[in-house]
């Protein structure tokens, strides 16, 4: 017996804002509709993202609805205690109107009044801030939770991975976040201890996103800007806060859920009595299907890129998984039936399209049964007499006949064999690399990675030699437009050129690919990118002038300027590894890297973050290396020997008989296909601007060489020497002249609060802008009831309060303004304005804001300018 329904949760949640004056809006398709950035709707705020930046006019300031998500990243965790793919998010937002105080009041209002949950039993996280990014900790949202009533114990900084949203692209709005955990009891694991790890796995569980506060727009080069206004998003997983409402173990026993589960375990336990299926796995089925249901409801349909690979993902995961345990006959169409039946109470289009939903749905069962089948075979027949499964026939497996991999694992154990995991791994990564997977990169020309790789057989492979040379002759043997081969491409047309032999490294190992130009006679292009596929060299061009023809001799000329700006990146990417391991430990490992022209990325396995003293140690063994002026040399060697010899091989390419070694001196041995300096002298100069988390366990280091890095230096010196200037001191005395300025005690005018009477709201009442009545007034700190009493002194003088207070060099303000007023003079507005002379940050309602400043300084220009904001 449940003591809330799900349905009831949805009531009190929409109907709570809805007295809160938000307006209920309908749910978007899961499918984004005008929007290639995103693969499904993620969240409640998704579609909504151009009312954030301005673009489109919301139909009310306050918003709220109930939303159909999807979310992949969480794929592997499905199964365990609340993760899902689908959920539906109650959502709530504020466009250009409250802000973090109104936000977090009416979360906690909520879950403690409308819910009835223990204030004890909720904890909240606030973004900790990012040095590296330029972010400032959110210690306002700590102090208005402290004022709602949660205990600061129970207040938790996070990380920029854990407590800044957004965007849900690449690109677009953003901002730090506040997020409710409900404390799931010492049975899960052991209480918080401030300063401590909190544990978000199993004994704090996720149930409110209670205030995304949009304040910044993340640009393309990763920078952020603020946005024209301020907004708040909040979501509530709906499955989770029944699970947590009705103090159940797991998603899987909500009233939404527990019928599916119910129905697929009935059913295993009649067609396989033995089987002994494990929850988990009755938990993903559950989940996947489910998921199947709500995208093809939507239109999804499945295939092997996009959106579609997405469903047919799952769909063929629960075929296998049911073919483990040798569930032979499931009928999912009643599961799906189940599914429909809940959702077509809140969605329409689950009942109209319910006969698509069971044909595209046992169309593609049908056809994944067959690869099952056919797979099996061909695992029996390849491992007969074998007590091993090879990398590469794994690969064949999974690749050529569509097979998961896990099919493979638990058919090798079933038989005690094992499988070259290392191999297989190999031999995907070189895949990957050829054709970006799923990722379907587009060439100018139109031709996609996907193509290149069916053309490949049709061409000879491309003798490279552009380790040697920057220059060399060819001939044209392909030319490929629209994803078809053709004779010619004519003037002002992009198309790809194959040819016989080539000087131009192809992207590969992190590098990127060299640019260029090909002449021959009257005909000239422009070389923009190369990629290989199976050791073909595609090079993606504009024609300039004249008409490439198959046949043509062609001149090819690297850029030799910016190679050399690549080769340096990459050799110093090798001297940065040898000095991360030689400050950290051999324990490094490479996780990734990209090597370009103007700057170098390199991903490593770490779990903690790199302390400034130690990136400076790491930097100066690098420009050791540097000054040592070593040799590069590279030699074709066995694996065995370069491995004997010392080299490292964390991402090196699938191996063959003979491998390339590049070394620098003794300090630096790796197997690499890349291009190199040719010495380390002429890097010239290494300087790491920044060191982040890439992932759990992964940090990341970019760094710059030669000019890049020198314009850096003097740009950075530039805005020492300004300080310098700005505060009249040398530069060796900056950090002491803040220290003074940070300590500077401003003497208050009026240190206790007492309701101010009749007589002094008169005397202290002037006259501004537009005949505006307005008033400033100093206190100790702003307390709840400065604030209250901002708000009556608004209304008794019909016009603008402005209380401040000020310690340690910052400065809080309270505005008030009479709620009839509010109406043509917004508190956001003039707060905004008050506050560009504090240097400072804030908002609120039509006619309440509150905001704090650091310049305590330009608090006199403010006052004097005070009567000019409204």
């Amino acid at each position: 017996m449940y003591k809330i329904t799900s349905d009831e949760i949805r009531t009190i949640f929409l109907e709570y804002f809805q007295k809160h004056n938000h307006k209920k809006i309908s749910e978007s398709s899961v499918i984004p509709e005008n929007d290639p950035t995103l693969l499904f709707i993620n969240s409640g705020m998704a579609p909504l993202k151009n009312y954030f930046t301005g673009e489109e006019v919301p139909p009310a300031s306050n918003l709220c609805n109930i939303q159909p998500c999807i979310r992949t990243i969480d794929i592997d965790d499905i199964g365990d205690r609340h993760h899902l793919t689908s959920f539906e998010m109650l959502g709530s937002w504020s466009f250009n109107n409250y802000f973090k105080e109104d936000a977090i009041k009416l979360a906690f209002e909520l879950l403690t009044e409308g819910f009835k949950i223990p204030k004890e039993k909720l904890y909240a996280t606030v973004f900790m801030g990012s040095k590296e990014l330029n972010l400032e900790p959110d210690t306002e949202s700590i102090e208005i939770w402290q004022k709602v009533g949660m205990d600061r114990s129970h207040i938790v900084p996070q990380p920029f991975e854990d407590n800044f949203w957004g965007p849900t692209a690449e690109t677009g709005p953003c901002g730090p976040c506040t997020e409710v955990f409900y404390d799931t009891g010492e049975e899960f694991g052991e209480a918080y201890v401030e300063g401590g790890v909190f544990d978000t796995k199993k004994r704090y569980i996720e149930i409110w996103n209670a205030g995304v506060f949009m304040q910044l727009n993340k640009l393309a080069d990763g920078t952020y800007e603020p946005l024209k206004f301020k907004s708040v998003d909040t979501g509530a997983g709906l499955e989770r806060l029944t699970m947590t409402l009705n103090k159940l173990n797991s998603v899987y026993e909500i009233d939404s859920l527990r019928p599916i589960v119910e129905i697929i375990k009935k059913q295993c336990a009649s067609l396989n009595p033995d089987s002994d299926i494990p929850e988990q796995k009755i938990n993903i089925l559950s989940d996947h299907l489910r998921t199947v249901t709500i995208l093809l409801a939507a239109g999804a349909v499945p295939s092997n890129t996009g959106r579609g690979y997405v469903p047919r993902k799952l769909i063929r995961k629960c075929c296998t998984i049911l073919a483990k345990y040798k569930m032979d006959n499931f009928n999912f169409q009643e599961v799906l039936d189940r599914v429909i039946e809940h959702y077509k109470k809140y969605y329409s289009h689950f009942e109209t399209n319910r006969k698509q939903i069971h044909d595209v749905f046992n169309k593609e069962v049908e056809s994944y049964s067959a690869v099952l089948k056919d797979g099996t075979a061909r695992i029996e027949k390849m491992c007969e007499g074998k007590t091993t499964i090879s990398g590469k026939d794994a690969f064949v497996l999974v690749t050529s006949y569509g097979l998961p991999f896990d099919f493979i694992q638990d058919y090798a154990a079933e038989h005690g064999m094992t499988i070259d995991k290392e191999e297989y791994d190999n031999e995907i990564k070189h895949h990957k690399e050829i054709s970006k997977l799923g990722n379907n990169e587009e060439g100018g020309s139109g031709n996609s990675l996907e193509a290149l790789k069916g053309m490949a057989a049709n061409f000879t492979k491309t003798v490279f030699v552009g380790y040697e040379e920057l220059s060399c002759t060819g001939h044209v043997i392909g030319i490929i437009k629209d994803n078809e081969e053709v004779e010619a491409a004519l003037a002002n047309e992009q198309a790809i050129i194959v040819t016989d032999k080539s000087c131009f490294y192809a992207e590969s190992g992190g590098q990127i690919a060299d640019t260029g130009v090909m002449d021959s006679g009257d005909m000239q292009l422009q070389v923009t990118d190369v990629k290989k596929v199976d050791d073909i060299f595609f090079h993606f061009v504009n024609i300039l002038n004249g008409q490439a023809r198959i046949d043509q001799t062609v001149n090819m000329k690297v850029d030799a300027e910016r190679r050399t700006k690549i080769e340096a990146n990459h050799s110093a990417v090798h001297l940065l590894q040898k000095a991360l391991r030689i400050h950290l430990g051999d324990s490094v490992k490479q996780a990734g890297s990209l090597v370009t022209d103007d700057r170098l990325r390199f991903d490593f396995h770490c779990d903690k973050k790199l302390e400034s003293d130690v990136l400076d140690a790491i930097e100066a063994t690098v420009n050791q290396f540097i000054s040592e002026n070593y040799t590069r040399d590279v030699k074709e060697t066995t694996y065995e020997q370069a491995v004997k010899e010392g080299a490292l091989a964390f991402f090196s390419d699938k191996y063959s008989d003979l491998v390339r070694m590049v070394s620098f001196g003794d300090v630096s041995k790796e197997l690499c296909g890349g291009t190199h300096i040719s010495s380390t002298g002429r890097i010239g100069f290494c300087k790491i601007i920044s060191e982040e988390s890439a992932g759990r366990g992964i940090r990341r280091i970019v760094a710059l060489t030669r000019k890049e890095a020198v314009a850096y230096v003097q740009e950075e010196l530039k805005l020492l020497n300004d300080i310098s200037a700005k505060l009249r001191v040398p530069k060796k005395q900056i950090l002491s002249k803040l220290d003074t300025l940070g300590t500077k005690k401003e003497q208050p005018i009026n240190v206790e609060f007492s309701v101010m009477t009749k007589e002094q709201i008169s005397k202290k009442t002037m006259q501004g802008a537009n005949g505006i009545s307005y008033m400033t007034n100093e206190y100790a700190a702003m307390t709840d009831e400065v604030r209250d009493e901002a708000i009556r002194v608004a209304e008794i003088i019909k016009g603008v309060v402005c209380f401040y207070s000020i310690a340690d060099g910052k400065v809080q303000l309270t505005i008030a303004i009479d709620k009839e007023l509010s109406k043509t003079c917004n508190a956001n507005g003039v707060i905004k304005k008050a506050l560009a002379y504090l240097d400072g940050k804030g908002g609120g309602s039509a006619y309440l804001a509150r905001g704090s400043g650091n310049n305590a300084n330009g608090l006199k220009d403010m006052l004097e300018n005070f009567k000019t904001f409204f």
